[in-house]
């Protein structure tokens, strides 16, 4: 009877999607790199371009949201930031802010954990393990710097 190699489940593969996932945007504005795009992981992971093109897909759809949800959460955080130099701001409305900050933080990581889910199920149990060996080489050599 063959076995299936398991490396810690659907939760090892979400955290390797989260870090080779790009971010929305950076400071500059420009994208960063989409891994289901690059053709040297196509090629390790045995990428279908139909896979490709719904991983691409499921990161359009959330991105607006996410997007969203980040011009929302730098909002929230100044208004934190100003609250908390306030001389006479109340504890309460602080603790207000706080509430509105962490309301918004949860929110854009539950949106993004979504998008990692459903890009999670397109592909098969082999290309997960690919994926997971992948990243755990870019962890090693990020940790070796």
């Amino acid at each position: 009877m063959r076995t299936t190699r398991r490396r810690g489940g659907p939760w090892v593969v979400l955290a390797a999607l989260a870090l080779l996932a790009p971010q929305a945007e950076d400071a500059e504005g420009s994208q960063r790199h989409k891994w289901w795009q690059s053709d040297a992981v196509k090629a390790e992971l045995d990428l279908t371009d139909g896979q490709s093109a719904e991983l691409e897909e499921i990161f359009q759809a959330m991105r607006p949201r996410q997007k969203e949800l980040v011009e929302r959460l730098r909002v929230e955080e100044e208004a934190l930031a100003a609250i908390m130099q306030a001389p006479d701001a109340a504890e309460w409305e602080v603790t207000l802010q706080i509430d509105r900050v962490e309301t918004t933080r949860s929110a854009l990581s539950k949106t993004r954990t979504l998008m990692l889910y459903r890009m999670h199920r397109v592909l098969a149990p082999p290309q997960r393990d690919a994926l997971h060996d992948l990243w755990e080489r870019r962890r090693r050599s990020r940790t070796r710097c």
